[in-house]
């Protein structure tokens, strides 16, 4: 891969009208803070990048922001579905999508856990705040791949 780009959902309610979590559909703030992220997104992405997303409601409407803006299509994947693992996500996307520039809508922990893992810290250190972007850069080094902070952006920065 190329760069990975992990994008928490934004803002969603509390409970769904269903009371189902995947239900849960973005507030009036998570709306506006999705579109500000999409905006900064659709300037900086290189123009092929593969964005995958969520089924989760709260992540479909954070990633059509984007799509709205750029025409990119949002491939669903249920592995980075709520109930399931970061082993799981790194797996799916190393057999999936390497050496490919690829935009992932989801969740924390699991956002976390891959960003601490790819990085080499602690694993309690991977926090992603609602609505944020983190964006890691590969780098070879030989036939090693590592990675390091391109950005970290706040939809009120």
């Amino acid at each position: 891969m190329a760069d990975l780009i992990f994008w928490r959902h934004a803002e969603a309610e509390d409970v769904s009208a269903s009371g189902r979590d995947t239900d849960r559909a973005l507030t009036k703030r998570g709306r506006k803070d999705a579109a500000r992220m999409a905006k900064w997104l659709s300037d900086y992405l290189p123009a092929v990048t593969v964005v995958l997303c969520s089924p989760a409601q709260r992540c479909r409407e954070t990633a059509a922001a984007l799509s709205a803006l750029n025409q990119a299509p949002v491939k669903i994947e249920e592995f980075l579905s709520v109930d399931s693992s970061a082993e799981r996500i790194a797996r799916e996307l190393a057999s999936k999508y390497s050496a490919k520039t690829v935009l992932i809508v989801g969740h924390q922990p699991n956002l976390g856990l891959l960003i601490t893992k790819l990085l080499g810290m602690h694993q309690s250190a991977g926090v992603v705040k609602k609505g944020s972007v983190w964006w890691l850069r590969q780098r070879l080094v030989g036939n090693d791949a590592t990675y390091y902070v391109h950005t970290v952006r706040q939809p009120d920065s």
